[in-house]
């Protein structure tokens, strides 16, 4: 048997009103927190995979533009509505009747 071993790579976006660069990247952190990388951890040994550290620093890239605006809030939505079928999965059952 051999070990296979890579990077995953994941671009990453998100919007944070204008404010100081300090609280600005603060925000725009706030959300990647342990649980998450925790979550991508084990979505990731289950089909497995073994992780190694997971991080992500997010940078100032530019003014947001209308279609930047309209392209992450609508993949964020998306998600919004697609995320039961991901984690209800282990709780459905089917049941026979005869």
């Amino acid at each position: 048997m051999r070990v296979f071993s890579g990077k995953v790579v994941i671009e990453v976006s998100t919007l944070v009103e204008q404010d100081e660069e300090k609280i600005m990247i603060q925000k725009a952190h706030e959300g990647l927190t342990s649980e998450l990388f925790n979550e991508i951890e084990l979505l990731f040994g289950v089909r497995g995979y073994m992780t190694g550290s997971i991080g992500a620093t997010l940078v100032n890239v530019r003014e947001a533009r209308e279609g930047d605006i309209a392209l992450i809030k609508s993949r964020s939505e998306e998600a919004k509505r697609k995320i039961d079928d991901i984690y209800n999965k282990a709780n459905r059952r089917i049941f026979e009747i005869e």
